[in-house]
């Protein structure tokens, strides 16, 4: 029951806000409507990229809301158990990050590690292929495209011209 559940509620994410997700998700679930909920999943929604536990717990702080990142780390493994956040582990990186649900497909440059969230997932396109060869009851995914972004591409080309012989 909970996989089939976990599927419906990926399937409401991507649309709903954070206070939606409490009421309509958390709540029928026998979780408690908390302050600290209610704040890590505002801080995710208006960040663009993910993000990791102690950046989440210094946007706290900024706004004057007093919690531990020990209790960080607990919300945010609920609400991934619940499939409201994903958890992401960047290449070459020691932490992971998190994200809402609804924006877990990226491409990550190598080189400055900027994150690009890709809108038009690219994942549909081959869910019905995988599910028919496979035979998996797909309930959610996460895409991390790693690569050197434009900024980085040129610096890249300019930093390899030759140097002028300054004879």
């Amino acid at each position: 029951m909970k996989n089939f559940l976990n599927g419906i509620i990926f399937s409401y994410v991507k649309d709903l806000k954070y206070g939606e997700i409490m009421g309509r998700l958390l709540i029928p679930q026998g979780y408690k409507t908390t302050k600290q909920r209610k704040a890590i999943l505002q801080v995710l929604e208006e960040n663009i990229t993910p993000m990791h536990a102690e950046d989440i717990y210094l946007k706290l702080k900024e706004k004057g809301i007093d919690v531990s990142l020990s209790t960080i780390y607990r919300n945010l493994d609920m609400l991934q158990k619940q499939g409201l956040v994903v958890k992401a582990y960047m290449l070459n990186e020691d932490k992971a990050r998190f994200g809402l649900s609804s924006k877990k497909n990226y491409l990550v440059c190598q080189e400055c590690k900027k994150i690009v969230i890709i809108d038009n997932c690219p994942f549909e396109k081959f869910k019905e292929e995988l599910i028919e060869v496979h035979g998996f009851d797909i309930l959610g995914h996460s895409i991390e495209v790693y690569g050197i972004c434009p900024e980085c591409k040129e610096k890249l080309r300019n930093d390899q011209k030759p140097l002028e012989d300054s004879r």
